[in-house]
């Protein structure tokens, strides 16, 4: 396990111009493995005992000149495309879409957006102040169990002015979001690009037959279509002078579950954790007012349920489309887990070059960011989306560390006990479990001897105290998991 982790780690060696830079990469990416709550950089030197004095430093590091992000994100890449066992449908990788938001508190944090709180909870205000994050998933997985692994998170909306400095074009969140998923297609090869209906527009197909010239076959768009969807038949056969039509007549997608009800077929397929019996029809339309792009529509009847699916492969099957798109909500779950059990967007970077913000700011008022003039305030203001950005990165590194070491080195052992205890939630589990576990079975397992792979012996990160860990008897394997209700603590034993 040990030589799996330094295997991945020392790849990314070339990615830092400095040893020192490396050094703290190695701490950080350990300490989100093995940290037992969420509360940041205080979390890692807490959990490995570091001294306190090293705290700075760590928190210097996401701002470092020793390292790019794009940097680290392709051989992040490179790297998960080589190692993660990875679920393919119809011979294609498949790759999951989606935003997501994060509730900040702070006064100046750059790139803060006001947005509705989509909560339940009437004790709750109707808006909140966040950053949105598009982000990126791939499955990985085998027949007993498959994970959504986050590839890319990043900021997608409130950076307009800083791409505007970098000069860098601003794009909207659909667009980005589709040029994330190619990059990734890049290194993983044919992709399915799986996303949900608020991703079905104009601009995101404009932006599909823009790539696909450039990269033919790369990545196959799989996503839904509203109730209202209007779609048109192919053109009849151009006679006669005139314009030549680009469109036939229009149809009403959801009128077909009635009118051409007696053409659905019924089968059995995998999908949400058994086989469930579905109905479904598939028609090709044209769809997009200027566009009239060829689309596979699919009308799928499933228990109760109506839905649309819509894919750009007019060859691929209609049982694939649907599987595919099953397979949607388990970035919904990488979300949930990312957050609340491995903390990886519990992040605090802030400058004061940042205008305070401004909880009543109207709508149609200027983006703050677009009033800061001075150079110097706007580079402390990069470097501290770069420190978020960062952050995130090394949490999806070590959530992917995580997984891979549960499927490849313990997939039998911790798979079962998480599928038969009905207080574990199997979805997303870190690693922290699994260097518990051989903590109380073995003193090999150290800061001390990990460090030792990547010869850091600098003093800087000599611990500060011993943790004695628990007797084998108090810690049992059924215990090492991280529940619902919070993690179980087990400090690791430090020699």
């Amino acid at each position: 396990m040990l030589k799996f982790i330094s295997e991945i780690l020392l790849s990314f060696s070339s990615c830092f111009s400095r040893t020192a830079a490396f050094e703290y990469f190695v701490i950080l990416v350990t300490g989100f493995m093995v940290r037992s709550d969420s509360l940041g950089v205080t979390s890692v030197i807490r959990d490995l005992a570091l001294n306190p004095k090293v705290y700075p430093c760590l928190i210097h590091f996401f701002h470092a000149s020793s390292w790019e992000w794009d940097t680290i994100f392709y051989q992040w890449l490179k790297t998960a495309a080589r190692h993660a066992p990875l679920y393919r449908i119809s011979g294609r990788t498949v790759l999951i879409g989606d935003g997501t938001k994060r509730a900040v508190d702070g006064t100046y944090m750059p790139c803060t957006k006001k947005m509705v709180q989509e909560s339940e909870s009437a004790s709750k205000q109707a808006f909140t102040h966040c950053h949105f994050f598009g982000a990126v998933g791939v499955l990985i997985g085998n027949l007993t169990k498959i994970f959504c692994m986050p590839l890319s998170i990043q900021i997608h909306d409130g950076d307009k002015a800083i791409c505007g400095w970098k000069g860098d074009g601003s794009v909207s969140h659909v667009v980005q979001m589709l040029r994330d998923g190619f990059r990734a297609a890049l290194y993983f090869g044919r992709c399915l690009f799986v996303l949900d209906r608020y991703f079905l527009t104009v601009p995101m197909l404009e932006e599909w037959r823009n790539e696909s010239r450039r990269h033919p076959d790369l990545i196959h768009v799989i996503t839904r279509a509203k109730k209202n969807c209007t779609a048109y038949e192919q053109p009849e056969e151009y006679k006669g002078r005139g314009r030549r039509p680009v469109k036939g007549k229009a149809i009403h997608i959801h009128e077909l579950f009635h009118s051409a009800a007696a053409s659905f077929t019924s089968a059995e397929l995998p999908i949400y954790g058994g086989n469930k019996e579905v109905r479904y029809l598939s028609y090709i339309y044209l769809w997009g007012q200027k566009l009239y792009q060829p689309l596979q529509f699919v009308l799928v009847e499933y228990e109760a349920a109506q839905v649309i699916l819509v894919s750009t492969d007019l060859t691929m099957s209609v049982g694939d489309i649907i599987i595919a798109y099953a397979c949607r909500f388990k970035i919904e779950t990488m979300f949930r887990k990312f957050k609340q059990q491995f903390g990886g967007l519990f992040y605090h970077f802030w400058t004061k070059a940042v205008p305070k913000l401004d909880r009543y700011r109207r709508k149609n008022s200027p983006d703050p960011l677009s009033l800061v003039k001075d150079t110097a305030e706007r580079e402390r203001i990069i470097w501290a989306l770069k420190a978020t950005e960062g952050y995130v990165l090394l949490a999806t590194l070590s959530s992917f560390l995580s997984v891979v070491l549960l499927l490849l080195h313990l997939a039998d052992r911790f798979l079962s006990l998480c599928t038969h205890n009905a207080h574990l939630d199997s979805a997303f589990l870190t690693a922290t479990d699994i260097f518990r576990y051989y903590n109380n079975r073995s003193s090999h397992l150290s800061l001390s001897s990990l460090l030792h792979i990547f010869h850091i012996h600098s003093d800087r990160f000599r611990p500060s105290y011993v943790r004695k860990s628990f007797p084998a008897v108090h810690c049992p394997s059924s215990f090492l998991f991280s529940t619902s209700t919070g993690a179980v603590y087990c400090p690791l034993q430090f020699q």
